[in-house]
């Protein structure tokens, strides 16, 4: 954790460290969907938080980790931020887990401001229908975060508004419904751990 909360993700660029990277990945991913403490789970998801913004910062999709964004997409977005919330484990009526909520939340618009299309369309088109996910719901998320990332980014033109807590609440609230109405539909039928 030290190594993304100091600056240092650099490291883990070099050809010599690409063999401990992968293993670094997957065990960051197993953490942050499955380890029974909340707060180790939110820190794993600040992890990839802070790895994303380090290292997908060329708008041009030049990557400075090859595969790291495919991995973030196919494996992260929809393991963490769509299967382990549906799980019934994740309890919304606790304050830790309504937090790593806020985490998973961020990710989303994150990576949607890092990946744009990339990201949505992988995540409403293949996450989604796994999940039997009604077409309808999966429009209203794609129009929650591409609005979300709108307002996020007409703040940021005032410099005394470009704090995002308060730009990701509507995204939070709408997301959190449509997770317990999948669950409702879903009635425990899915699982997916």
């Amino acid at each position: 954790m030290s190594f993304a909360t100091h600056n240092l993700s650099s490291v883990f660029l070099s050809p010599k460290s690409s063999g401990c990277l992968e293993l670094m990945m997957q065990f960051l991913l197993h953490a942050c969907c499955n380890h029974k403490d909340i707060l180790i789970r939110k820190a794993c998801v600040q992890i990839f938080v802070r790895l994303i913004k380090d290292w997908c910062t060329d708008p041009n999709g030049e990557e400075k980790v090859p595969g790291f964004r495919s991995f973030i997409v196919e494996a992260f977005a929809t393991n963490c931020c769509l299967y382990s919330v549906l799980d019934k484990s994740f309890e919304f009526r606790d304050a830790n887990t309504l937090v790593l909520f806020g985490e998973i939340v961020m990710a989303q618009k994150v990576m949607y401001e890092k990946f744009g299309n990339f990201f949505l369309l992988h995540f409403v088109s293949k996450g989604f229908p796994n999940i039997h996910c009604p077409q309808d719901l999966a429009e209203q998320y794609c129009q929650k975060l591409q609005d979300d990332i709108y307002i996020s980014l007409a703040n940021c033109l005032k410099p005394d508004l470009c704090y995002q807590e308060n730009d990701i609440k509507a995204l939070k609230s709408f997301y959190q419904s449509l997770i317990e109405k999948l669950r409702l539909q879903q009635n425990g039928s899915l699982v997916f751990r």
